[in-house]
């Protein structure tokens, strides 16, 4: 803004010499003529520039007015997609100059540039995290399973990790049939170590999400790979960025395949109906056996499966906000039994939920969140502790089959006393029904494991952003799993997280 002001100051100075210039008797009036003319024009394109560069600054106050808009006071951490953290509302920004300055730089900067000339914008989280366990976990670094205590093992472990940082690039393209195009995509690098020297700090690149979307005023049409809409929360957590807090506790997730449309139906100036109905890519829990691409269970049904939700959101509400929803998820999945080539054929069983979730603020400074689910073989979706279906023993093809009835969810209460300052505290808990986990002696699950009967995760973390870049975090999380064989285990996590996004 200060280049425009310098800018229009020199126009009028110049205007005034000009002027006085005319004015004053000089003794060559062709020359004093062709002068004046070079002058005003010179005169004419200095004028075009400042109030070029003053609609460019106007644009730039519009959008910063927009971004300030009020907003929710609190912002959970999601399955990814490296989402940005929402800004603070315009009466708390009016108060920090700090934040009013970034902004104003961030508008200024230098934007990244596409092959198609449209806006393309970086995004990330660097995030180190620091652990200590205490346990015979799954996962060192993220665990979601406590197990048994093998003797002479040792009981404590503690390292560091930068696995979960987060990288995004987001694009906005033209109007096509009316709907603004744009399209993200987000990677991490927990996609695995790679077997070599150090390889334990060399995490593996991993596609977390990659989505195209077409928004009109009142429907979206998604296409991509994304979280599960029938499923659209999770805890908030900075030690659980790789998999969403509560993953194998009662928390449904995964990144699929999926064609999602949603249409908004406003009820008043503050609420409206949301709903929301797709076909997803009908994934199961198995591991890849090579490197090549194999059909799951669920895809060797030959149908995609199908889900849908009806959602009130009252977000925007000035008087109680809140948003709840209902949703479901239907698919088939087909697995192969003993001697099923010659004889028998093989066994196709259903899997399907009912979810519910909810997020309703209380009083000003707290906020109440969850989810719930019930269902049938819902592994592939992160439910039945990630088991869909038993088997007898290991053998395969497998004599018998038998699918799991489970239910679970989980509970978040969110402080927030200041703010760049919230406590969180919630519980999570998965279970599969235990006459069907008992419908053999050992039973075995797709994933490798024996199968689970309960899996309970609890955590309290503390977080701090000390301004719109930094965060830092403080996780305790408890672990109890319950196996029909091994019998129950329990484990602690405590985690340090340190961020920076950009």
């Amino acid at each position: 803004m200060r280049s425009a002001l310098l800018s229009v100051i020199f126009c009028a100075v110049s205007v005034t010499s000009v002027a006085q210039q005319a004015s004053a008797p000089v003794p060559n009036k062709t020359n004093d003529v062709e002068q004046l003319r070079n002058e005003l024009q010179e005169t004419r394109t200095q004028l075009s520039d400042s109030v070029r560069q003053i609609e460019e600054l106007r644009r730039d106050l519009d959008q910063l007015k927009k971004q300030l808009q009020p907003t929710s006071a609190a912002a959970t951490v999601e399955s990814t997609s490296a989402s940005a953290i929402a800004p603070p509302s315009a009466a708390a920004a009016d108060q920090d100059p700090a934040f009013l300055a970034s902004k104003v730089t961030e508008l200024h900067q230098v934007k990244v540039e596409s092959a198609g000339k449209y806006p393309v914008k970086l995004s990330g989280l660097i995030l180190f995290n620091a652990y200590h366990n205490n346990g015979n976990l799954d996962l060192q670094d993220q665990p979601n399973l406590a197990f048994g205590q093998a003797p002479g093992s040792p009981r404590a472990a503690l390292g560091a990790t930068l696995r979960q940082t987060l990288l995004g690039i987001e694009a906005k393209g033209p109007d096509i049939f009316g709907a603004q195009t744009s399209a993200d995509v987000s990677i991490d690098f927990f996609g695995g170590s790679p077997q070599t020297t150090y390889g334990i700090t060399a995490g593996l690149l991993r596609l977390r999400t990659a989505n195209v979307h077409l928004n009109w005023d009142k429907t979206t049409l998604n296409i991509g790979q994304d979280t599960l809409f029938i499923s659209p929360l999770s805890p908030t957590s900075y030690a659980s960025i790789a998999e969403p807090a509560f993953s194998w506790a009662g928390n449904l997730w995964v990144w699929t395949p999926q064609i999602m449309v949603e249409h908004r139906f406003t009820t008043s100036d503050d609420s409206a109906l949301v709903l929301q109905g797709g076909i997803l890519d009908p994934l199961t829990e198995e591991v890849p056996p090579t490197q090549g691409r194999t059909a799951t269970a669920g895809e060797r049904s030959g149908y995609p499966a199908i889900a849908g939700r009806i959602a009130l959101d009252r977000s925007t509400s000035a008087n109680f906000p809140f948003t709840i929803g209902f949703a479901g998820y239907r698919g088939q999945q087909r697995r192969q039994r003993f001697l099923s080539i010659n004889n028998q054929p093989a066994v196709t069983n259903d899997s399907w939920t009912v979810n519910a979730d909810f997020k309703i603020p209380i009083a000003n400074k707290f906020e109440l969140s969850g989810e719930y689910y019930t269902g049938q073989a819902v592994g592939g979706l992160g439910g039945g502790i990630w088991s869909s279906v038993i088997y007898p023993d290991f053998t395969f093809p497998h004599a018998a089959i038998h699918p799991l009835h489970s239910a679970g969810g989980w509970a978040q209460l969110k402080f927030m006393p200041a703010p760049r300052f919230e406590i969180n505290a919630a519980m999570g808990q998965d279970e599969n029904v235990g006459t069907d986990v008992r419908f053999f002696a050992s039973p075995v699950t797709d994933s490798g494991f024996f199968a689970f009967k309960k899996n309970r995760a609890q955590f309290v973390n503390f977080i701090y952003k000390p301004n719109s870049i930094l965060l830092f975090s403080l996780e305790y999380r408890r672990l109890f799993t319950l196996s029909p064989v091994f019998g129950s285990a329990t484990g602690n996590h405590i985690n340090v997280a340190a961020g920076v996004r950009f």
